[in-house]
């Protein structure tokens, strides 16, 4: 399942202190539900409202009371044994008599002294192949999905405050008096078609028409794809489920029985399949496992229907309940194939702040005409989501027919009126302005389709510019979607020199999406912590212009880059950079490489022409284009990223021509995922240059002596501490997702979750390149020792322990070779921030 909601939850949320709605009862139901052979009561049956998530399960006397937060006409009863009733909602008392369901079993042979639910598990595990819908060679659908999040758990604090009841009075007007018990702040509606194929593995979303309002959201073009069938395809079969980015253990697993314990219920007859019912218990509540109940043919031993549920008790931040109902059905008649037919995830959301609200993510989608056994080619998977050019534009008529087709909430009218109601207080406006601000990087708009900033870096301080004021220009959508242009302009008070840049980008095109790139700047930078080495961290890019700047240098650079998607899985990248480089450190070479002979650099110049692969299959498309589009995967996704790199250049020194280099870069990324044991995360790298280089033109690792973590250094290893002309690296990080941690009966009642580390660094410098580096000037004055790794690799480890106060990430480290070079920091305690579920 592809279920990115955090993102999109800080989006609605930004301008969190302006909401709340009063909470009060507005209809409380109950009754007694019996058996109508026996008379006897019907214990723990289900109790839905009909078309809306709202539901409760009897007590074992068949006793019930439902809290309704909304008018409701009808009730769904639903138990094991019984076919499903429904009863309208006449008053605040609801007796229900059920019939009991008439079946005929196929012979189930139970082994002696085994549980009987284990046989009927082995049947499934063997039909797998055949009833998981992702193993079929090509299926296609119409889909009708509904995305809703709404407030509501309000504290009694957070609604006194002026601008909440501001809100609750506009909400009760527009109610004519009554209480509004539910603050809605987004809703979707999309209409989609989704394709998929096997033997390569290809999926494709085409959204055809959505209907979005929301508080906090003005453009649509990248929540779209987010709102379709394909944001949520949830599949049982798999032995992960994927929700919030984590990795919950299917209780169809393979190996389920280590999770789970099973119990062989009873039969029921779903539509018109006969099918038994078993439940399943997690062993232990706090793993990423679910409680719930599950409907299996009795011919052909598939999944027909799920009810799944994870509890307050998982170790997942704010989220207090998750529900999922899921069936399946036949695609055809004639076809063994089955399809899910209806989807319905319920996400109940705790307080993100103390005393303030919770909230509901509420998502519905049902399949309607589905055909299966007719693959789309290779060359129609070139993206894998599309969105039609009038996707926000159809007939007065089309939604509501859509809508009944899909049986969904008869209040979606009603609940767009109170949304935009909320949306035009100007309280609320304020607030989504400040959301947006905050999302938006810290850019501020200027004028239409141009945003100042960022204030975010603003300012700095360093010994070398002193304090550092930045302003920054920028345009985004609505100047033009085909350009993008940016620029500033930043002043040292100690250095006196003005630091300037800017970029343009263009994009002729989106499908396949081609992207030019031309910059230009004139920046402050230091060796083995450039500005590029970080640039995917925007925590790094900020603070990095805090502190001692060692071995710094002036560079003046210039790059036309040109990207392009090749198909769903390639994107091609090629470019040309000019560098101008002057040191502010101490920089001598050998002349010819004679250590008698040292010249002192004061300019070093390079011209690149570089050529880049990334194989990516399953990346999403980034929501923003820019020159350094960052990969986005589903979380199920299982094959690696790989990106590879030549370069082919040339450099000089004071003018002198050193001839031409090569260099070529690998990179592997990857992630394996373990079940109950966790996940691990590692990243392959490699290098290669056979040239004469002076050593700023080398690998010079990325090192980081800051007091915070970066994922990307190597975190014991000081700036520009090691140069190499070949090299191998390898980061490993496990994430144990609460094994121990859960386990330890302190501990879980925190909510911390522990991970392992280790990074291995093999690299040689060639003795051409080592003979170039001058030890002492032409007056003998000594410079910067430059090491290399020698035969022992360069090693440090790490353990520690995330999710501290939520967003907290502690990490004890050791460095464990080359502890004898000056300066070096053997052991720390480093941290990082991170906003997680």
């Amino acid at each position: 399942m592809k279920l990115h909601l955090l993102p999109l939850f800080i989006v609605l949320f930004g301008w969190l202190p302006a909401l709340g709605q009063a909470t009060t009862n507005s209809g409380l139901i109950s009754g007694k539900i019996t058996d109508q052979s026996t008379g006897q009561s019907v214990p723990f049956a289900s109790v839905a409202v009909k078309g809306k998530p709202t539901g409760t399960q009897a007590d074992a006397e068949g006793h019930y009371q439902l809290q309704l937060r909304q008018p409701a006409d009808s009730l769904l009863i639903s138990a094991l044994g019984y076919q499903t009733a429904q009863v309208a909602v006449t008053g605040s008392t609801v007796d229900v008599i059920l019939l009991p369901a008439a079946t005929q079993l196929n012979e189930v042979v139970i082994r002696a002294g085994e549980n009987p639910a284990f046989q009927i598990l082995r049947d499934i595990h063997a039909r797998r192949k055949q009833n998981d819908f992702s193993q079929l060679n090509g299926y296609e659908y119409e889909a009708y999905s509904q995305l809703a999040i709404r407030v509501n758990q309000l504290d009694e604090r957070f609604r006194q405050r002026k601008p909440v009841r501001a809100i609750l009075r506009a909400l009760e007007q527009k109610q004519g008096g009554k209480t509004a018990s539910e603050l809605p702040v987004f809703l979707s509606e999309t209409v989609s078609h989704l394709y998929a194929r096997q033997h390569p593995q290809h999926t494709k979303e085409q959204i055809l028409k959505t209907n979005i309002s929301s508080v906090g959201i003005t453009d649509d073009s990248y929540v779209a794809q987010f709102t379709g069938a394909g944001f949520n395809t949830l599949n049982f079969y798999k032995n992960q489920i994927s929700l919030f980015k984590k990795e919950f253990i299917s209780p169809l697993a393979t190996g389920g029985r280590t999770a789970y314990t099973y119990f062989l219920a009873d039969t029921v007859k779903i539509g018109e399949h006969t099918c038994y019912g078993i439940d399943f218990d997690p062993k232990n509540e706090r793993d990423l496992v679910f409680r719930g109940r599950m409907w299996i043919d009795t011919l052909t031993y598939a999944l027909v229907r799920i009810e799944a549920r994870v509890g307050s008790v998982a170790n997942i931040n704010f989220v207090s309940q998750i529900d999922i109902d899921q069936t399946y059905e036949l695609a055809s008649d004639s076809s063994k194939a089955w399809l899910p037919e209806t989807t319905h995830l319920t996400v109940q959301v705790g307080e993100i702040v103390p005393h303030t609200f919770g909230a509901t993510v509420d998502y519905l989608t049902s399949v309607r005409q589905p055909l299966v056994g007719k693959p789309k080619s290779l060359d129609f998977f070139t993206t894998e989501i599309e969105l039609a050019d009038d996707r926000d534009q159809a007939p007065a008529d089309y939604w509501p027919a859509k809508r009944e087709q899909s049986q969904p909430s008869q209040t979606f009218e009603q609940t767009r009126a109170l949304l935009d109601t909320v949306r035009s207080l100007p309280i609320v406006k304020t607030y989504t302005k400040i959301g947006q601000f905050l999302l938006n990087g810290g850019n501020l708009p200027l004028i239409r389709g141009v945003d100042a900033g960022s204030v975010f870096s603003m300012w700095a301080y360093n010994p070398i510019e002193g304090n550092r004021l930045r302003l920054g220009l920028q345009t985004n959508n609505a100047f033009s979607r085909s350009w993008q242009l940016s620029a500033y302009s930043a002043y040292g008070t100690r250095d006196k020199v003005w630091k300037t840049g800017w970029e343009v980008n263009f994009i002729p095109s989106r499908r396949p999406l081609t992207l030019i790139t031309l910059r230009h700047s004139y920046e402050l930078e230091r060796l083995g912590y450039r500005q590029e080495d970080i640039a995917d961290n925007s925590f790094f890019r900020v603070t990095s212009r805090f502190g001692a700047y060692r071995q710094a240098y002036y560079q003046r650079e210039t790059a036309l880059t040109a990207q392009r998607d090749l198909g769903s899985d390639f994107t091609q990248t090629a470019g040309v950079r000019l560098r101008t480089m002057s040191p502010l450190f101490p920089f001598a070479t050998n002349q010819s490489g004679e250590v008698s002979n040292p010249v002192t650099v004061t300019n070093l110049e390079s011209r690149e022409f570089f050529l880049e692969t990334r194989y990516a299959p399953g990346r999403l498309p980034a929501r923003r284009v820019t020159a350094g589009r960052r990969i986005r995967r589903r979380t199920t996704e299982t094959a690696p990223i790989i990106t590879l790199r030549y370069t082919l250049g040339t450099s000089s020194l004071q003018g002198n021509q050193l001839g031409t280099y090569h260099k070529w870069q690998l990179q592997l990324d990857h992630a394996l995922r373990w079940g109950l044991l966790g996940r691990t995360q590692y990243t392959v790298k490699a290098g290669f240059s056979p040239s004469l280089l002076p050593y700023p033109l080398l690998e010079m690792h990325l090192g980081n002596q800051t007091l915070f973590y970066n994922r990307n250094a190597f975190n014991l290893m000081n700036y520009a501490e090691f140069a190499s002309d070949q090299y191998v690296s390898v980061a490993v990080e496990h994430k144990f997702d609460g094994l121990i941690t859960n386990r330890l009966p302190l501990i879980r009642r925190w909510g911390w979750r522990s991970f392992v580390t280790g990074k291995v660094l093999w690299g040689h410098l060639s003795s051409e390149n080592r003979s170039l580096i001058a030890t002492h000037d032409a007056t003998g004055k000594p410079m910067p020792f430059v090491h290399s790794l020698q035969q022992t690799p360069y090693i440090e480890v790490g353990y520690g322990v995330e999710n501290v106060f939520k967003f907290l990430r502690l990490e004890a480290m050791y460095r464990l070779t080359y502890r004898e070079n000056p300066n070096v920091t053997p052991f720390a305690v480093k941290a990082s921030f991170q906003f997680s579920l």
